[in-house]
């Protein structure tokens, strides 16, 4: 038998959900930024000493660690873009141009970090200076965008969810 939610049950339903929600993604936001400065400060000095005649091996290392990183940003974003996002539109009460502009960010980090490992998937033994900074250029674009893309997620959106969680704690408190 299907069963119908009250408007209470929905309303208590939203608050749980996104209640633990951003306290995982306030959790989530830190270990994947931890882990975004790993990932650039390999990347930084990847190609930059020109004695080194073949960076293979680091950066299959990075590699590596990218996937790691990737396989985290992905179900982070996920839940960001089929839950947080679509909740704050409907609290909003209008299309937010931020949260399409965090959605594209999603997208243009994605694809900077595509880009890595498409050059490193391309790419020969043994791998040249050259070679290795065109790849790190990439992931060094996916850091860039995504450092501007937690700050104003923190910046912005997090007080955003806070005041909606407030208002529908304080809405079903009444």
């Amino acid at each position: 038998m299907l069963q119908t939610l009250s408007r209470e049950e929905q309303v208590v339903s939203t608050v749980d959900v996104l209640g633990d929600g951003m306290e995982q993604l306030k959790e989530e936001h830190e270990l994947l930024k931890r882990e975004m400065m790993e990932l650039y400060g390999m990347a930084k000095v990847v190609g930059q000493d020109e004695d080194v005649l073949n960076w293979s091996v680091s950066l299959n290392y990075l590699r590596g660690k990218t996937i790691q990183f990737v396989e985290k940003m992905d179900a982070h974003s996920l839940w960001e873009d089929q839950v947080l996002f679509p909740m704050v539109r409907d609290y909003s009460g209008q299309d937010l141009e931020q949260l399409m502009a965090l959605e594209q960010e999603h997208k243009l980090a994605h694809g900077h970090i595509m880009r890595f490992l498409q050059i490193l998937e391309g790419a020969s033994a043994p791998v040249n200076s050259e070679k290795a900074k065109e790849a790190a250029a990439s992931l060094l674009e996916a850091y860039n965008v995504l450092a501007g893309h937690f700050r104003n997620e923190e910046e912005n959106l997090f007080p955003l969810a806070e005041q909606m969680l407030m208002d529908l704690e304080q809405f079903f408190s009444c």
